[in-house]
């Protein structure tokens, strides 16, 4: 078989067919590469809260991204619907749907009315739920620096809203007297853990503390959230490693091992733009002649890149030109390994190995 049948194109991988012809090519690695140490979960927070029950009555439905009660329509189909709750004491439904280009949050009555938005954010706002008195509503919008909890009071549409910067959040509980609220939160740099804290965002305290907590600082860089070690030495640049998630201010087992293991900045985001290299290359502490991509979607200059391939057995990856394939599922933890092995033995600041 020609060897030009083992390479990549462009950015196709080859059928497993020609990958067949390439077995010699499969590079074993150590078994223990394909996980990582995993934090312990935050628990549940229902423990500590006495969480409001969000009973729902069993004629109000979601069919085909569209509002029922019953068999009447009360909204038109969307393009999804991602959450809703219904009030009892005000006979009414709020929901959150996506329109347009986004989800916004709406009101309609259970026997069917004219629909009332609330004022619109350019953002997604999900995660919609009742206060279990008054009449507040709260959901969670997801900006470009993290979250935001946005409670509103209906009958007056007053906001307002708590900011959680470079955090996700995973789930919000009201507490019976609906004056404070939990959540489960998560950020690139602490494992999940449960913070409570009134509606207005004041008085919080730590419920069930992190498992897990990097001592690094996370700081934008070009738009992109970049993590590095808090304490950085006498003229140290140190290699980057790109890495692609959908979900950029959640927490990972795979970048922790990984940053216990090697001094790295670490990049975080969906994609990247030109104007981040443009950036990247300006920052005296980053050595951008070192860098690692880590399940890229794009070219990456001269990244080594490591990305999935389902051809692919278990312990191995094979090399084609600059980029490392494993199985789709131990990327990430075979990134966080191969990356500290590779950089083992070079001498601070700018050594080759």
């Amino acid at each position: 078989m020609p060897a030009m049948l083992c390479k990549r194109s462009g950015w196709k991988l080859v059928s497993v067919l020609s990958l067949a012809g390439c077995a010699s090519a499969f590079i074993p690695f150590p078994p223990a590469w394909e996980s990582v140490p995993k934090a312990a979960p935050a628990g549940d927070y229902c423990s500590h809260f006495e969480c409001a029950a969000n009973i729902r009555l069993a004629n109000i439905r979601v069919a085909d991204n569209q509002l029922f009660n019953g068999s009447k329509a009360l909204t038109p189909k969307f393009a999804a619907i991602d959450s809703y709750d219904v009030s009892f004491a005000r006979k009414e439904i709020v929901f959150s749907a996506k329109r347009k280009e986004s989800f916004d949050i709406g009101l309609v009555s259970m026997d069917g009315s004219d629909i009332h938005w609330i004022p619109e954010d350019p953002l997604d706002e999900t995660s919609v739920q009742w206060a279990p008195r008054g009449n507040k509503v709260s959901y969670i919008l997801h900006t470009a620096t993290g979250s935001i909890v946005r409670t509103v009071h209906i009958p007056t549409g007053t906001p307002l809203s708590t900011d959680l910067p470079t955090t996700q959040i995973d789930a919000m509980s009201w507490e019976p007297k609906a004056e404070r609220f939990a959540l489960v939160v998560e950020s690139p740099d602490t494992s999940p853990h449960v913070v409570s804290m009134t509606y207005a965002g004041e008085k919080r305290q730590d419920i069930l503390p992190p498992s897990d907590r990097l001592d690094v600082v996370v700081e934008p860089i070009g738009s992109v959230l970049v993590m590095r070690p808090n304490a950085m030495r006498y003229n140290e640049r140190l290699p980057l490693v790109v890495w692609f998630d959908d979900k950029p201010f959640a927490w990972s087992d795979a970048r922790a091992a990984l940053v216990r293991n090697a001094r790295v900045a670490i990049a975080i985001a969906p994609k990247v733009s030109a104007a981040f290299w443009s950036e990247v290359n300006a920052v005296p502490w980053i050595d951008n002649t070192r860098t690692y991509a880590v399940n890229a979607r794009q070219s990456t200059n001269t990244a080594t890149i490591i990305a999935g391939d389902a051809a692919i057995p278990a312990h191995r990856f094979v090399r084609r030109g600059n980029t490392l394939f494993v199985a789709p599922a131990v990327v990430q933890s075979f990134a966080a390994a191969y990356i500290a092995d590779d950089l083992k033995g070079i001498p601070p600041p700018n050594g080759r190995r």
